[in-house]
């Protein structure tokens, strides 16, 4: 067997962990040239990804959670050299929606042993995105998580920030365009999926496909507490589509413009905008998985 040059780009706070150490010393012993690559600060995943694309790496993967691996998927822009995906942060939605296990021996040997196949993803203002990008009580909850809790109890930290949220109850007003539709409303959150799922776990657009070549919207409307408690509850379960003030639509591109910046969510990082340009970008990516987000497994 022909040995690869596998470069994993690594969070700083994930570069030490016992588990990825081992693993990247059994890959070493199999006959493969390992790269390890560490980030210190925001961008360097992107930068150092970029590079490894540039010296023609067989298999450039991102080591840590959903911000590590957007980095990385944004370094290989441009570039057709395979993702691979080592899951070792806390929400790890695209992970588990792609049947990469969280064990990190494993996940190697997805890379290993699995041909890369190709995927649609997104962009939002000319950024690339693999998952959900969210808007309104969603994405603030996301930004109000502190990293060291995060770090502590998981997910459960988002579903905290996100009760918060919740007492805080804020609306926001926007319009929606994409194609011939057109939405106005006050609105509670919105979403646009590549894939699935976002905050760990939540099928936010539970119908999204990662092969068709569109992007999912959904947009919840103002309501009272009492209604909107009872669709989070349904959101949880991917079961809201369908109820009163509850918009789903799929689109090629879509432009959200509001009357005041707006905190968006993607792949768990966050930043303000008041004018958010969507697009899809089909067959886009590479990548090392078990199964496409949106597709039976296999």
């Amino acid at each position: 067997m022909t040995g690869k040059h596998i470069v994993l780009v690594a969070h700083g706070a994930r570069a030490g962990r016992p588990d990825f150490r081992h693993m990247v010393s059994w890959v070493r012993e199999r006959g493969h040239l390992v790269d390890v690559q560490v980030t210190f600060e925001r961008g360097d995943g992107e930068k150092l990804a970029r590079r490894a694309a540039m010296a023609g790496a067989d298999v450039v993967a991102a080591v840590g959670g959903d911000g590590t691996l957007n980095e990385v998927v944004n370094g290989l822009d441009g570039y057709d050299t395979p993702l691979g995906v080592i899951p070792l942060g806390t929400a790890n939605d695209f992970a588990r929606q792609s049947g990469i296990p969280a064990d990190a021996d494993h996940a190697m040997d997805v890379i290993l042993q699995r041909k890369p196949v190709r995927i649609d993803t997104a962009s939002l203002n000319g950024r690339r995105f693999l998952n959900v990008s969210t808007g309104g009580i969603g994405a603030q909850a996301t930004a109000e998580t502190p990293s060291q809790i995060k770090q502590a109890i998981g997910q459960l930290a988002y579903a905290i920030s996100g009760l918060r949220q919740l007492a805080d109850f804020e609306t926001n007003h926007a319009v929606f365009r994409g194609g011939n539709y057109v939405l106005e409303c006050d609105f509670l959150m919105f979403a646009v999926g590549s894939a699935m799922s976002a905050g760990g776990g939540t099928p936010v657009t539970p119908h999204a496909s990662t092969t068709d070549g569109l992007l999912d919207l959904c947009v919840v409307e103002r309501m009272d507490r009492r209604d909107f408690a009872r669709t989070m509850m349904k959101l949880r379960n991917g079961e809201h589509v369908g109820e009163e003030g509850v918009h789903y639509v799929r689109l090629r591109h879509l432009t959200i413009e509001a009357t005041k910046p707006l905190s968006v969510n993607v792949d768990g990082e966050v930043s303000d905008s008041p004018r958010l340009d969507y697009h899809a970008r089909p067959k886009d990516l590479c990548v090392h998985l078990v199964h496409r987000p949106g597709e039976e497994k296999s």
